[in-house]
């Protein structure tokens, strides 16, 4: 992966789990306004949600479903983006990004070592060459020895 493809899955793996958090917190909101009644204790003390099982309980039900579900492919998106960025820094030849990603990616935490990563941490594969164009630290390409003609 590039650090371009691991930008970008890794901003849409934080923007799927931003909407689906929110999602699966506004139905849970609904639901325990309207899904249901809440009755004393029977300690005493407080009170406890009773659902009324109809269409606004199990409409809200569904939809804290779907928002844990979305949450969970943007985990999902990070996590692959995270793995992305450990086999693009173990491309470098001076180790150190590696083990900084892996190290405190394991330790928990991944979204301060993901922000600097992104920011500050060199590509990991070189750029692929045009043909016929030069760039600075990488030779030509060679001319083609037995050139084709139609």
């Amino acid at each position: 992966m590039t650090k371009g493809i691991i930008t970008r899955t890794w901003i849409w793996g934080i923007i799927g789990m931003v909407i689906g958090l929110v999602v699966a917190g506004v139905a849970t909101a609904i639901m325990l306004t309207y899904g249901g009644t809440y009755v004393s204790a029977r300690s005493g003390n407080g009170y406890d949600f009773v659902p009324t099982p109809g269409g606004t309980f199990w409409s809200t039900v569904v939809f804290i479903c779907v928002g844990g579900l979305i949450a969970l492919g943007g985990i999902i998106a990070q996590f692959v983006a995270w793995v992305g960025a450990l086999v693009n820094s173990y491309q470098l030849p001076d180790k150190m990004w590696f083990l900084l990603t892996l190290l405190l990616g394991l330790i928990g935490f991944g979204l301060v070592v993901m922000i600097v990563y992104l920011i500050a941490a060199p590509e990991g594969y070189p750029e692929k060459a045009r043909p016929g164009a030069a760039r600075a630290g990488y030779p030509a390409p060679p001319e083609d020895p037995f050139p084709r003609t139609a």
